[in-house]
């Protein structure tokens, strides 16, 4: 039980952090980006993508490895399988979504190079795959409960 509920913990916090950092980098960075003239405004946004990948990729290995130890304890005793896997689906359509994204904004890498340079409609469609992660964890959690 101690186990279970530290995982969980682990993963709700890696989770929060996360998107926290993404919601306020689409909400709040990106639009006052717009008061740095272009050669700071590059640098800085640089600057803070590699800071903040620290924490995002640290963050998304901790939800990963706290996702399956939670899976490994939870879907055993889930008594609505076949619903539970189509919300599982619905929450991993997200994450991959959202993984994919982030990886080709934050790769330097030149055929990636248009996507960088529309960061604010890719950052803000990584929103709503957070938020599919959301209501495909909403949904599990209900499906378990009940």
């Amino acid at each position: 039980m101690i186990p279970e509920f530290i995982c969980h913990v682990i993963h709700i916090a890696a989770t929060c952090t996360s998107f926290g950092g993404l919601f306020y980098s689409r909400v709040v960075l990106l639009p006052n980006l717009r008061y740095l003239p272009e050669p700071a405004r590059t640098d800085y946004l640089n600057r803070m993508i590699k800071r903040f990948g620290y924490v995002k990729w640290i963050g998304v290995t901790a939800i990963v490895v706290t996702g399956i130890v939670q899976w490994l304890y939870i879907y055993p005793t889930v008594k609505d399988t076949d619903s539970y896997l189509i919300a599982f689906l619905v929450k991993m359509i997200g994450a991959v979504g959202l993984l994919s994204i982030t990886l080709m904004l934050a790769v330097p890498n030149p055929r990636f190079l248009g996507m960088q340079k529309q960061r604010a409609f890719w950052s803000g469609l990584n929103l709503v795959c957070a938020l599919l992660i959301l209501v495909g964890a909403a949904w599990m959690r209900e499906i378990r409960m009940s």
